[in-house]
């Protein structure tokens, strides 16, 4: 009975213990999760979670898919970093290597060229990049060529070509490029012409037949005028008008010709020589008479000179044309300034210059270099002025002038105005 009532009491004290409760720490990102089990009861008993479902209740912590834009802007700069310091470290130890790479050996007498294989690499790559970034320049710099190609174009004057249109550029928008280029084919300015000489230009310049000893000679004292010119020039002297006349002379004469150093130094002698022609025509007592230099006709005189000196026809009757115009605008300006002094007969002897040099080199109508000098004087004289002087020349030169005149003037459609107004009454 005694051991009957120990054993159950016994039983019941085993099936009133609990035994202590046992923790488990798991760790996570931010913070530590105790997990509790007991064995007092099995419906007690907790499942352990999973770090990765705690991480993703944590609210501290970021997305696994998000995207940190800083941090790799920051990796992607230092690597950039990184690598140019290698670029440029293995630069100087290329360049360091190449300036050391040619001795010379005075045993043999040979040139020996040793260096490392990346300098060799290195220097290849560099030569490559070079011709990839000197083609794509070429191919940027033709597409952007291309862009301004069609539009409307700007054209200008230019005086060393007789005042003949050039063009300087283009402006404008791409909506007018086709019909822009259309005009201007049309028109002719793109257009190659073929200079025309002058009407007063001599169809041809007799060349005499010397014996060739005496040519010899006669070149050999060419030559030597040539030298004293040049040099005369080079002192700082102007070209003298005997020296003209004699070069003429001697190459008229013997049939001698003159070659000068350069281009530019031809074209000064030559202009120099019209300067002096014209000056020799302005000074001629009556208008009406022939102008003559040394025995000889003015226009010959000039035309076989720029035969001589080896200048071209056309680009002398360029030069020669320029200098009419210019001498004709500078004509006009005097003789209205001397008469706004009041000075009358001074004046008429400034037109009556005008007049003698058109008697000799007359200029074509409609010509650029006239239209070149109407531009100008539009600028400096009124149209009240303008009409006064052509009133004057008027007086003092033939009805042969008075067309050139009046387009040197800008006073042409005024005139034809005139005319209509007065032929319908």
């Amino acid at each position: 009975m005694n051991g009957t009532t120990s054993s159950s009491s016994s039983l019941r004290a085993l099936c009133s213990f609990h035994p202590p409760r046992r923790s488990l720490v798991v760790p996570t990102a931010s913070r530590h999760v105790t997990v509790s089990s007991s064995f007092s009861h099995p419906r007690r008993r907790r499942r352990r979670r999973s770090p990765r479902r705690l991480q993703r209740s944590d609210p501290h912590q970021n997305p696994i898919s998000s995207v940190d834009l800083e941090d790799i802007a920051d990796r992607a700069t230092s690597a950039l970093t990184l690598h140019l310091r290698r670029l440029l470290s293995a630069g100087a130890e290329a360049f360091r290597d190449l300036r050391t790479s040619v001795r010379a050996d005075p045993a043999d007498g040979r040139i020996v060229l040793s260096c490392r294989p990346s300098s060799v690499r290195f220097l290849l790559w560099t030569l490559l990049a070079a011709a990839v970034a000197v083609r794509v320049s070429a191919v940027l710099a033709s597409s952007l060529r291309g862009r301004g190609r069609g539009r409307p174009v700007v054209v200008r004057r230019d005086r060393s070509l007789g005042g003949r249109e050039v063009v300087v550029g283009s402006s404008g928008g791409a909506i007018e490029r086709k019909s822009s280029f259309t005009k201007i084919a049309r028109s002719g300015v793109t257009e190659r012409r073929t200079e025309k000489l002058p009407e007063w230009w001599p169809s041809s310049v007799a060349t005499p037949t010397v014996e060739s000893v005496w040519k010899e000679e006669f070149q050999k004292e060419a030559n030597r005028l040539l030298r004293a010119i040049t040099d005369n020039r080079m002192s700082g002297m102007d070209y003298k008008d005997d020296d003209i006349v004699q070069l003429r002379h001697i190459c008229k004469t013997s049939g001698a010709k003159v070659s000068f150093a350069t281009g530019n130094t031809r074209d000064s002698f030559f202009r120099a020589s019209v300067d002096f022609v014209l000056n020799t025509c302005s000074r001629v007592a009556r208008p009406t008479a022939t102008v003559q230099i040394n025995g000889e006709e003015a226009r010959k005189f000039i035309c076989g000179l720029a035969e001589n000196i080896g200048l071209e026809n056309t680009r002398a009757a360029r030069i020669i044309c320029a200098a009419v115009a210019a001498r004709t605008r500078a004509c006009l300006l005097q003789s209205w300034a001397l008469e706004g002094q009041g000075k009358r007969i001074e004046a008429l002897e400034e037109l009556s210059k005008i007049c003698r040099i058109f008697q000799t080199f007359p200029p074509e109508e409609n010509s650029p270099e006239m239209e070149m000098v109407a531009s100008s004087l539009e600028k400096n004289l009124g149209i009240e002025q303008r009409q006064h002087l052509l009133v004057l020349f008027e007086g003092v030169c033939s009805s042969d002038c008075h067309r050139i005149v009046e387009e040197a003037l800008g006073l042409v459609s005024n005139q034809s105005a005139k005319w209509q107004s007065s032929s319908f009454l």
